[in-house]
């Protein structure tokens, strides 16, 4: 039986909505603060989506899904690693959202991560990471 397990993260921006697109769907911004991984998709609903680098001497590779796109407002995708030990069906993808909201120029970002399998030990490490993300994200931005 499948458990959902959810986090959300909210960060607030001094940039535009376009810009943060920017930061979230280009390759140059995403390996700053994405362990070094270069995304590569057409950001088109349905389309595959990679990610890919070399972080600390491990390589990193991810794919998954578009799901929704909605341009400077709203992107869902699906992801798995096939390096952690794990077998490649429905329940050990996660889903990944970026919901944008601009109001009086500021943006904030919602990010929400959905686990399947119910493994809380996995929603933990899932957390850590974002939270690497996150502060790193921020350091990206203030370089703008």
């Amino acid at each position: 039986m499948e458990k959902i397990l959810s986090s959300k993260i909210q960060i607030e921006f001094a940039i535009n909505a376009k810009s943060l697109w920017s930061v979230l769907t280009e390759s140059k911004y995403t390996k700053t603060y994405m362990y070094n991984c270069s995304v590569d998709t057409d950001w088109i609903e349905g389309s595959a989506i990679t990610w890919q680098g070399n972080y600390q001497g491990y390589q990193a590779f991810q794919k998954g899904k578009i799901i929704t796109i909605k341009p400077h407002e709203l992107i869902k995708y699906s992801t798995f690693d096939p390096n952690i030990g794990v077998s490649d069906v429905a329940e050990n993808y996660i889903n990944v959202t970026y919901i944008i909201n601009e109001n009086n120029g500021k943006t904030k970002l919602t990010i929400i991560n959905d686990t399947f399998d119910g493994n809380e030990d996995r929603m933990k490490h899932i957390i850590q990471g974002w939270e690497m993300v996150r502060e790193q994200m921020e350091k990206t931005i203030n370089n703008l």
